[in-house]
């Protein structure tokens, strides 16, 4: 790793040099590349921030000017300007702040944490220095997170989040001082914006053990003070197929996901691809079922009952739907974001109603893909995992190997039924309306979901059995509404 040669490597530094000079203004680059070329070897992303003490929107538009770029105002308050440009099919960010002291030492003392305080002045290029006032580079070495001042995380709360997302990114330890100040402060995070919360934490659902990092921030009563849903999950029995609280078997469902995607599933192309695949707001599916597995019981204090000597939650999943459709708006989560997590936790437990059957049906199973759509494979994972995590005294290891297989089966039938190509419809809306001569209206849907089973399932194969069909579930139909309207 050649950190200098790094920098000097900055597409377009030059040009920030030249402005520097020309302007008569110090320009640092500091924090996030200088950290990842020394942890990684290489940066994250093409992203460089850069610090100065003035003159920060005319420089940022001169630099703008000077590349083709385009200006993003991300903070009049704090007087922070970003200028993107493309190029060859890759964003480049330059952020441009003014400093929040009056010189970079102080600057450096108001930063989230020291591995974030290295700077190095552009005005000296091909020179290049690294100043550490603050001991960074010896804590990147430790690989510890340290706050650079007692005020660090009273200043902006959200660095409680960045610490646990910095952590699980890069592996990094807490120190001890700032350990103790994350827990006494914890309940600030309750006064911060939802959308600044789901930026850190879907980065911590990024990583491939995940739940290591959250096990570590519930203990340090995090988690709680972002999601208060949790309290009432937590010493909340099950009964004895659970060995667990309805909190800690969540947590416990999220590590099985991970360890099943990690080891049995690593080397399934077709299934990394789908997990891999974006749904919103650059987040994935793989992180979006994470999020479902902290979740998917989240309706179990609602619905909790005791009948004969038994601990029932019927009605959990619709329970829990609602309340994450509360959590997803509170975060800020975009509408797709928030239908996905919905519908898996609508549907967790549909796989373990087929594994029950001796012998799934096709039309079940045909029901099964119809219900479940593009994340037939997700509910089938949460559910996987939701079982794995289930391993009270009355659990009974023949039905869950059974489970898993009819699982791993329907995951498979899911990919080959995705390379085979739709069948032509045999029946349109329009040629239903024209038959019954009916205006557009559920019913419609009604019969032509009807025919679309019977053709999967091999009952029907042309337009006049379809519409043979489509009279019997119209005059049932008839008849039920005219039975009820006599009742």
């Amino acid at each position: 790793m050649d950190l200098k040669a790094n920098i000097r490597e900055i597409p377009y530094i030059n040009k920030i040099k030249k402005i520097a000079c020309l302007s008569g203004v110090e320009v640092y680059l500091i924090g996030g590349f200088l950290r990842d070329v020394i942890l990684r070897g290489k940066p994250e992303k093409l992203d460089f921030d850069f610090a100065l003490k003035t003159k920060i929107m005319k420089f940022a538009k001169d630099f703008s000017k000077s590349i083709n770029g385009r200006i993003v105002v991300l903070d009049r308050v704090l007087r922070n300007v970003r200028v993107v440009l493309k190029k060859n099919k890759q964003i480049l960010n330059y952020d441009f702040s003014e400093f929040r002291a009056e010189n970079l030492l102080e600057d450096a003392k108001k930063r989230d944490f020291t591995i974030n305080t290295l700077a190095a002045k552009i005005n000296n290029l091909p020179k290049v220095e690294i100043i550490d006032y603050l001991g960074a580079r010896k804590d990147l070495k430790r690989k510890i997170l340290r706050a650079p001042s007692d005020s660090c995380i009273t200043d902006d709360p959200l660095r409680i989040m960045r610490a646990f997302s910095l952590s699980a990114l890069f592996g990094l330890g807490l120190d001890k001082k700032t350990k103790t100040s994350i827990k006494k402060h914890a309940s600030l995070l309750s006064g911060v914006a939802g959308e600044r919360i789901s930026e850190e934490l879907f980065k911590i659902f990024s990583v491939s053990n995940s739940h290591k990092t959250l096990a570590f921030m519930d203990k340090f009563g995090v988690l709680e003070k972002i999601f208060p849903e949790i309290k009432p999950m937590r010493n909340l029995g099950q009964g004895k197929y659970h060995h667990l609280d309805v909190w800690r078997h969540s947590l416990e469902t999220l590590r099985c996901f991970e360890r099943l995607v990690n080891k049995k599933l690593a080397t399934n192309s077709r299934i990394r691809s789908y997990l891999d695949e974006e749904v919103a707001q650059k987040r994935t599916r793989a992180q979006l079922i994470k999020f479902a597995c902290l979740f998917h019981d989240v309706g179990k204090p609602k619905a909790r009952r005791r009948k004969k000597k038994k601990t029932l939650f019927h009605s959990h999943e619709k329970i829990g739907r609602d309340m994450t459709e509360r959590i997803s708006k509170r975060l800020r989560l975009s509408l797709k974001e928030e239908e996905f997590i919905k519908h898996l936790i609508y549907l967790h437990l549909r796989p373990g109603y087929l594994a029950d059957i001796k012998r799934p049906t096709q039309r079940a199973i045909y029901r099964y893909f119809r219900d479940t759509k593009d994340e037939a494979v997700g509910v089938l994972l949460l559910s996987l995992s939701d079982w794995r995590a289930t391993r009270g005294p009355l659990t009974n290891l023949r039905r869950r190997r059974k489970h898993e297989k009819v699982m791993f089966s329907l995951i498979n039938e899911y990919f080959q039924r995705e390379e085979k190509i739709p069948p032509r419809k045999l029946a349109t809306g329009y040629d239903i309306m024209r038959k019954f001569n009916i205006p557009p209206s559920p019913l419609v849907g009604a019969i032509l979901r009807k025919i679309d089973e019977f053709q999967a399932l091999g009952k029907v194969a042309t337009k006049k059995q379809a519409l043979s069909l489509a009279a019997k579930v119209y005059l049932s139909k008839q008849m039920a509404e005219k039975e009820n309207k006599q009742s």
